[in-house]
């Protein structure tokens, strides 16, 4: 593939793993079709390419269907004719236009923001337990778990590790970083997921704006999935965040203080331009359906006049056990309510749908952790010379 394209005219060649972003992407499925064809769905759909071509090892009339409705716009069998891959470039070339990518396909990673709407109602235990159910659930995304609380935030203590470097840590060296290198300098726990903790000294609490977006900026670059615990709010660094999230799942407890403060940063977030409501998501947290001392769903949802998004059953056991052995709750059992509540709201991000939903049958695929090997290849249009 490289002999045929490098010599090529207006093509910019671009091996790569991570499925970067880019005008045209060539997919050279394996042997697991299940998840190679979500891959494939999801990058048709995520907007970081504007068209693929697949390459498959044999002809099976099925897949071939699968890969076509995943959003493959060719598909080459092995061994293909050199002419083959030359001709449907030379046609994709002509129909999109010799240009630059538009922003919208720079941007490789989902940033999901974790806020509170007080102190307290538990970020930082659902913000890990999210991260975890991503990197569980789908070994080939790269996922980082950050803490942008104060200082002495509970991350490295709840995940039993003493991680290295710190935001103060990376923020004094940031200048020597780049996107490569940042994976190489970042500490990853046993789960699978990397971790970027908050300050452990009240003198670099504080976190500069700017340095804090040209950070947020590198860790979307560089992982598939951000997952970001933003404790209570904090002013303009939260409002920056807020902005370049993708989801920002506003945490909450069915009581009334909560519910008050809840309504106080959606009237905030909605101030904000532009503020688009689909990226906002109440997730309920310590979730029991018959308390006495909480509202029910329904009472929340028509005092806040929204709907709820996620409910997170109260497991104050299982949690304490985690936090005890430095363990996420996936790492103790798969079995528990709470942890299947958080598997759940990892295939949402992963897939769009509900998993008791019409893609129950690829969430059950996913469940089963396979894993498989790719070889991707993003190609990138280069401008005519002016």
């Amino acid at each position: 593939m490289k002999r045929i394209i490098s010599p090529l005219d207006g093509f910019y060649l671009n091996p790569s793993k991570l499925l970067e972003p880019g005008d045209l992407l060539i997919f050279e499925m394996g042997e697991n079709f299940g998840d190679e064809i979500h891959t494939l769905h999801s990058m048709g759909s995520s907007g970081r390419v504007k068209e693929i071509f697949a390459i498959s090892p044999r002809l099976d009339p099925d897949l071939l269907i699968q890969v076509r409705r995943a959003g493959a716009s060719r598909i080459f069998i092995q061994p293909f004719k050199r002419s083959e891959i030359i001709n449907a470039l030379s046609e994709f070339k002509k129909g999109t236009g010799s240009v630059l990518p538009s922003l919208k396909y720079q941007k490789y990673g989902k940033m999901i923001y974790v806020l509170g709407c007080k102190g307290g109602v538990g970020t930082t235990t659902v913000a890990l337990n999210l991260a975890s159910g991503l990197a569980h659930l789908d070994k080939s995304h790269s996922v980082l778990l950050t803490d942008m609380t104060a200082p002495f935030g509970d991350m490295p203590v709840l995940l039993g590790i003493n991680p290295f470097p710190d935001w103060a840590q990376l923020t004094k060296n940031l200048s020597h970083i780049n996107v490569r290198m940042l994976k190489s300098i970042l500490s990853k726990h046993p789960s699978g997921f990397y971790v970027l903790p908050s300050p452990s000294t009240l003198e670099d609490g504080r976190i500069n704006l700017e340095v804090a977006e040209e950070i947020l900026s590198l860790m979307e670059k560089a992982f598939e999935f951000s997952v970001i615990d933003g404790g209570k709010f904090s002013g303009e660094v939260s409002a920056k965040i807020f902005e370049m999230a993708d989801s920002i799942l506003l945490l909450t407890n069915l009581t009334h203080p909560c519910l008050e403060n809840l309504k106080g940063l959606l009237s905030f977030f909605q101030k904000l331009k532009p503020c688009p409501e689909e990226k906002i998501r109440i997730v309920v947290n310590r979730y029991e359906k018959n308390s006495s001392i909480s509202l029910s769903l329904e009472e929340a949802e028509k005092e806040l006049r929204k709907h709820i998004f996620w409910k997170i059953p109260n497991d104050f056991t299982a949690v304490t056990e985690a936090a005890n052995q430095g363990k996420t709750l996936i790492d103790l059992g798969e079995g528990k309510e709470i942890c299947k509540s958080f598997l759940h709201l990892a295939s949402f991000f992963l897939m769009k749908d509900h998993p008791g939903g019409t893609n129950h049958h690829f969430w059950k695929r996913l469940m089963d952790k396979a894993r498989w090997d790719r070889l991707a290849l993003t190609l990138h249009l280069r401008p005519r010379p002016s």
